[in-house]
């Protein structure tokens, strides 16, 4: 058989298997790090004298109406509010949210006697659910 014809036999073969014999995909579901920031505005949040865990998860909020930034992204921990993610990177992470991306906010580095602009670090995580044959 000539490799033309065996090519030709092969697509005829996969094109009229049923569907339920092709090889199942396996789902890569895994987190992948967007990026690690200061929160701005912690003064503000109601937590400002609060101390923070390592790894300990802030939700991400979008605040589509405040006054200082359309893009702005409020973090709370439970029902309070902490603070914001930087006007910088907010545009990103709004972009994010508004379409749905499953976003982790975890605390990376928490230092209280530090200047309050520069005590808590977060990371942000994505997560990746790509599928592969």
């Amino acid at each position: 058989m000539y490799r033309r014809e065996f090519f030709k036999k092969l697509a005829l073969l996969v094109t009229t298997l049923p569907l339920g014999l092709y090889a199942k995909r396996k789902e890569k579901r895994s987190w992948v790090k967007l990026t690690t920031l200061n929160v701005a505005g912690l003064q503000y949040g109601d937590l400002a004298q609060h101390t923070f865990s390592p790894n300990e998860e802030l939700r991400a909020v979008r605040e589509p109406d405040n006054p200082y930034d359309r893009y702005a992204v409020a973090l709370y921990k439970e029902n309070r509010r902490v603070g914001y993610i930087p006007r910088t990177n907010s545009r990103i992470i709004a972009s994010l949210l508004d379409s749905e991306h499953n976003l982790h906010v975890r605390v990376s580095n928490f230092e209280g006697e530090r200047e309050v602009w520069d005590r808590l670090w977060v990371s942000i995580w994505l997560r990746d659910d790509r599928t592969f044959s």
